[in-house]
């Protein structure tokens, strides 16, 4: 009775939250883990008034800091333990691992608060998820708080199935943070995105030049095929034609990263006392170790993610001695999402810095150019020698046969 009394709990409680209850939720209808429990140690209360306790902290900050206007003061405690209260309930739940509790966790995912989703992530990540649930879980995968990102990204990994694993490898989460994240203004950055975009967080950095989406119902691949200079390019046809180009924008990168990471390097790190000033250097330093990082793994498109990607260029433009596709979109169909999916790119380095990787890259284009000319020289001749040693053996067995004719005819033969 217990268990499903928590269940009942939870499941009011996920409704008047998200605003799927109608008018005051009654004081029975609330209570959480508490309903049953039995008073804490040192009390002499009773069960029930235990229990009518926090039903009462729970319904106190529905029908009051919820449903109607209330001081923040008078909020914030009440708020407070009725959190608690919820995320004490989830872990109930989510303990049991009976299955049958999924639909109410997930309610609590509608609910703004950024604790409660954590908590209902680790509840359905103790139940254990499975390919079945793969279709309620993918939205889950993209909350705006890259912390609940996070708790998200532990909950299937601890689930079991294919289509789970496949999710998995493809939401690696590497921000972290209360704050929810924000999509950037397309127009602001210059790019045009298609009708019925979701934008993905933790598969977009603006710093980089690389920002994704996933598209319902529409066509991507005929929008972009209408904006497009060149394509469409199988991406492997896309990384070979522009190879040079490719290489220097990540030596450019590679480069400025160095020269940055140096710069920090002179900065006398904060006093570790001054927690703020001493955890925003800390951010900076993992944040320019993870950029290297989180570039590679967005330049990345294994198969089992991402399918068969598509390449348009853009835009172009003439750098140097090089023509730089300095827009491109990749296309793809998202494998874990289930979604048709693309990736706008854009080159984030400078022009000089781009010139700048030219020199050595023209060189080892020239060295490629000579060593598959003397390439090309060298299978001629082979060719021109089989040929002609073809013709030399076909020469002598038609010698062969007609002296073998010939002494047969004197033979009688």
């Amino acid at each position: 009775m217990k268990i499903r009394s928590i269940c009942a709990g939870v499941a009011a409680i996920a409704g008047s939250l998200v605003g799927l209850a109608a008018g005051p939720t009654p004081t029975g209808a609330t209570s959480l883990a508490a309903r049953d429990a039995s008073p804490g140690k040192g009390s002499g209360a009773s069960p029930r008034v235990a229990r009518l306790t926090k039903d009462d902290i729970v319904a106190k900050y529905v029908n009051s800091c919820l449903a109607q206007p209330a001081k923040e003061e008078e909020c914030g405690k009440v708020r407070k333990d009725a959190v608690e209260i919820v995320k004490e309930d989830l872990r109930t739940l989510g303990s049991s691992a009976d299955r049958t509790y999924m639909p109410t966790i997930l309610k609590i995912f509608k609910n703004d608060d950024v604790e409660l989703r954590i908590a209902a992530a680790d509840a359905i990540g103790m139940i254990g998820p499975q390919d079945s649930d793969v279709d309620a879980l993918i939205p889950l995968t993209n909350d705006p708080v890259p912390d609940v990102r996070r708790a998200v990204m532990q909950m299937v990994a601890r689930g079991k199935g294919p289509a789970l694993t496949v999710l998995s490898q493809r939401i690696v989460s590497m921000r972290s943070g209360n704050t929810p994240d924000q999509p950037p203004d397309p127009a602001k950055l210059g790019l045009t995105v298609a009708p019925s975009s979701a934008y993905l967080f933790d598969s977009s950095n603006t710093t980089l030049g690389r920002v994704s989406y996933v598209t319902k119902g529409g066509d991507a691949a005929g929008f972009f095929k209408s904006k497009a200079k060149k394509g469409p390019f199988k991406l492997e046809d896309f990384q070979d034609k522009f190879r040079y180009q490719l290489q220097d924008e990540h030596q450019a990168f590679d480069q400025a990263q160095d020269a940055a990471s140096k710069q920090l390097e002179t900065e006398k790190p904060p006093d570790p006392k001054n927690m703020q000033a001493f955890t925003e250097y800390m951010g900076r330093i993992q944040s320019m170790q993870g950029r290297s990082m989180m570039r590679l793994s967005l330049d990345m498109y294994q198969p089992n993610l991402y399918g068969s990607p598509t390449v348009y260029v853009l835009e172009e433009r003439q750098i140097g001695q090089r023509t730089y596709p300095t827009r491109y979109v990749v296309l793809y169909h998202d494998q874990a999402l289930r979604q048709p999916g693309y990736r706008l790119v854009w080159t984030t380095v400078t022009d000089e810095a781009l010139k700048s990787a030219q020199l050595a890259s023209l060189k080892e284009e020239q060295q490629d150019l000579g060593r598959k000319k003397d390439e090309a020289a060298a299978k001629k001749k082979t060719e021109e020698l089989d040929a002609l040693t073809k013709k030399k053996d076909e020469a002598e067995k038609s010698k062969f046969k007609k002296g073998q004719a010939d002494l047969e005819k004197e033979l009688g033969f």
